[in-house]
């Protein structure tokens, strides 16, 4: 467990040094507060997540994969925070991974309970997509193209029907955090608010609890709400 916190900080520390390297790229930042998530806690939750996951799944190709996708959307969330931008090579970087991981599925057998084969990372992948692509429509100025492409990169990595539960729990989260703000006079009701953190809280948990959360919610309608 302690050697698998061990790997998790420095794989925090890689994605430090990945996001020094965007930033380069990116320009001036937007927001300049995240420097602290940037160097603080980006270590801290890769420490966490890789010993949850070793535990889970052990040494593991399931362990490895799923702490790819972590960080990726990590640091998508970290520079939407700082850049109110979604890079397209962490967008292609993480299809790459999804679609090979599905096709180790599907050769090899699953990697964890809920992964998605190869036509169920391309339906969730054009769900994801489609999905966003309405509510951009729907709430301009709400939701940019590169939300569209994250929602794209989820579907890819939760797959069908999980997706649906994903965006469900990011678009949940991005309108309980607005609610918030807005009571608490943090942002005004027209303010940009990057949206990328929440999606990537949606499929987070869908990842790691994804049919805890499913059954949580059957047995509420079942049991009348």
């Amino acid at each position: 467990m302690w050697l698998a916190a061990l790997a998790g900080v420095g794989g925090g520390l890689f994605l430090d040094l990945c996001a020094s390297r965007l930033a380069q790229r990116l320009g001036p930042r937007r927001f300049g507060r995240a420097d602290a998530l940037a160097y603080g806690l980006l270590p801290l939750l890769c420490a966490v997540l890789s010993a949850y996951l070793q535990r889970a799944h052990g040494w593991s190709f399931s362990w490895a994969v799923q702490m790819a996708y972590c960080g990726l959307l990590l640091l998508i969330a970290l520079v939407d925070l700082q850049y109110s931008r979604i890079p397209n090579i962490l967008v292609g970087t993480g299809m790459i991974v999804a679609l090979a991981s599905s096709l180790w599925q599907d050769t090899r057998g699953p990697l964890w309970a809920g992964s998605p084969g190869m036509a169920s990372a391309v339906i969730g992948a054009a769900l994801g997509g489609g999905i966003l692509s309405l509510l951009a429509v729907a709430r301009r100025n709400a939701m940019g193209l590169g939300d569209v492409k994250l929602a794209v990169l989820i579907g890819a990595m939760t797959g069908f029907p999980w997706v649906i539960q994903a965006l469900t729990l990011g678009i949940l989260a991005g309108g309980l955090a607005a609610a918030l703000f807005l009571v608490t006079r943090l942002r005004r009701r027209n303010q940009y608010m990057p949206y990328a953190p929440y999606l990537v809280v949606g499929c987070l948990a869908t990842l790691l609890h994804g049919q805890r959360i499913a059954a949580w919610y059957a047995h509420w309608l079942a049991s009348g709400g």
